[in-house]
C-alpha cells in the first residue's frame, strides 16, 4: 500500500514537472517570438526612417538644383537681354555718329571744308607748342592753297611764341585733316578728320546716349 502512495506520489510529481517543463518552455518560445518580433519591427522602423530621410534629401536636393536652375536661367535670360539692348543702342548710336562723319565729308571741296581744315591747323599747332612746325596733309589736301602765314600768326598771338607752318612735301594717308608736328618729329598732333571725329565721339557718346535713351 506504500509503495502504491510512492509511485502515485512520483506520477503526480513527474507530471507536475513536465507541465511546469512545458509552460516554461511555452513561455520561453512565447517571449523569443515576441522579441523576434520586437527586433523586425525595429529593423523595419529604422529602415523606413532612413529610407525616408534619403527621400526627403533627394527631394531637398532636387528642389534646390531646380531653383538654382531657375535662378541662373533667369541671369541668363536678363544678361542676354541686357546684352542685345545694349547692341542696338551701340547701332543707333554708331548710326548717329557715321551721319555726323558723312556730313563732315560731303562739304569736302567746298568753302566751308577749307574753312575748317583752317581751323584744324590753328588749333593742332596751338595743341603743339607753337615754334616752326610741318603741316602734313593728304595728296588732294596739299594741292589747296592754304594761308599758311596768317594761320601762324593766329597761333603766335594765342600763344606769345613764335610760330612758323611749313607745308611738307610728304603726304599723309587720311580722308582730311591735318597732321602737325615739330621739325625734329618729337612733337605730334593728329587733326585729321577720322582722329578728331574719334575724340569727339568719345567726349560726346555720353551725352548722346542721355538724349537718345534717357
Amino acid at each position: 500500500m506504500l509503495v502504491g502512495l510512492v509511485e502515485k506520489s512520483l506520477e503526480t510529481l513527474i507530471s507536475k514537472i513536465i507541465d511546469d517543463a512545458r509552460e516554461t518552455a511555452s513561455s520561453i518560445l512565447d517571449e523569443a517570438k515576441t522579441s523576434q518580433r520586437r527586433h523586425i519591427e525595429e529593423i523595419q522602423r529604422q529602415v523606413t526612417e532612413k529610407a525616408e530621410k534619403e527621400c526627403r534629401e533627394i527631394i531637398r536636393k532636387a528642389e534646390q538644383e531646380a531653383e538654382a536652375l531657375v535662378r541662373r536661367q533667369s541671369v541668363e535670360a536678363s544678361i542676354r537681354a541686357r546684352w542685345r539692348i545694349l547692341s542696338e543702342k551701340r547701332k543707333i548710336v554708331d548710326k548717329v555718329f557715321q551721319m555726323v562723319e558723312e556730313n563732315i565729308r560731303s562739304i569736302k571741296g567746298n568753302d566751308k571744308y577749307l574753312k575748317m581744315l583752317e581751323r584744324l591747323i590753328e588749333e593742332a599747332a596751338v595743341a603743339a607748342g607753337g615754334g616752326r612746325l610741318e603741316v602734313l596733309l593728304n595728296k588732294e589736301d596739299s594741292r589747296l592753297k592754304l594761308p599758311l602765314k596768317e594761320i601762324a600768326g593766329k597761333v603766335t598771338s594765342r600763344l606769345g611764341a613764335e610760330t612758323t607752318l611749313v607745308k611738307s612735301e610728304k603726304t599723309i594717308e587720311a580722308t582730311g585733316g591735318v597732321i602737325i608736328q615739330s621739325l625734329d618729329g618729337k612733337t605730334r598732333v593728329d587733326n585729321t578728320l577720322s582722329s578728331v571725329i574719334r575724340r569727339e565721339r568719345e567726349r560726346l557718346e555720353p551725352k548722346v546716349n542721355t538724349l537718345l535713351f534717357s
